[in-house]
């Protein structure tokens, strides 16, 4: 593979993931509201799988930062590997 060809999948490979942060933040977006309402409707419900349900919404919504943190790295990472090639 010559230079040229790694910095062209380089540059491909910020825009999937930049394209991949995009796409990950509208359905963050949207689970953040579906949670919404299904908080509104649920709300003092004492059922064990309602209370699953929150707790699995929970552990997902504490992965959205260090996923969108995921999404950026990988962006500068190869942005400052394709800034050294030249």
């Amino acid at each position: 593979m010559s230079v040229g060809e790694v910095k062209a999948s380089l540059r491909a490979a910020i825009e999937a993931a930049r394209q991949g942060r995009r796409v990950f933040d509208q359905a963050a977006s949207d689970a953040e509201a579906a949670t919404r309402m299904a908080d509104a409707v649920l709300q003092g419900s004492r059922n064990e799988d309602v209370t699953a349900a929150h707790q699995a919404l929970a552990a997902a919504s504490a992965e959205v930062e260090p996923t969108r943190r995921r999404f950026d790295n990988t962006v500068k990472h190869a942005a400052d590997y394709l800034t050294r090639l030249g």
